[in-house]
């Protein structure tokens, strides 16, 4: 007597093995595209940042002329945290950009908002997040000192 056909525990290893080959390539897809997500956003958010900077770069250092002064973001210490009285507006409607800005004296240390005449660098933090789960993408510093320098 010959045998034709799959027994039913024949059947069932095949379609187990074919669903753990299936799922694993669905996955690894599935992983790829979250990476892809992940680094379109931080490519936004790098040229968003990068508007900011270039925005801030073309305000000129106290005293040296005196209008556009009011465009340098919230004073902030170094130490603070970032919260939504430092929001600036942002170019796209998905991120939220933040930023600050911390005085330094001649000598390295935090200048007070009475000591403006003493003020030698100012360092701009920038931090784009998120709207939707307030997640940082990126934070950067950028520094203007009182002689041009960045």
């Amino acid at each position: 007597m010959v045998k034709k056909g799959f027994s039913v525990l024949e059947l069932v290893v095949a379609v187990f093995l074919l669903t753990i080959v299936i799922g694993t390539g669905l996955l690894i897809i599935a992983g790829n595209l979250n990476i892809m997500k992940k680094s379109n956003e931080i490519l936004i958010a790098s040229a968003i940042a990068q508007y900011h900077i270039e925005i801030v770069k073309t305000i000129d250092f106290p005293p040296v002329c005196s209008d556009r002064q009011s465009e340098f973001p919230k004073k902030m210490g170094e130490n603070d945290e970032f919260d939504n009285s430092y929001q600036v507006s942002s170019l796209d409607p998905y991120y939220k950009v933040l930023m600050g800005c911390v005085w330094y004296k001649y000598d390295g240390s935090e200048a007070s908002d009475t000591e403006i005449d003493q003020v030698a660098l100012r360092k701009i933090k920038i931090e784009i997040r998120r709207i939707k789960d307030n997640y940082p993408l990126i934070a950067m510093p950028v520094y203007i000192t009182r002689n041009g320098i960045y």
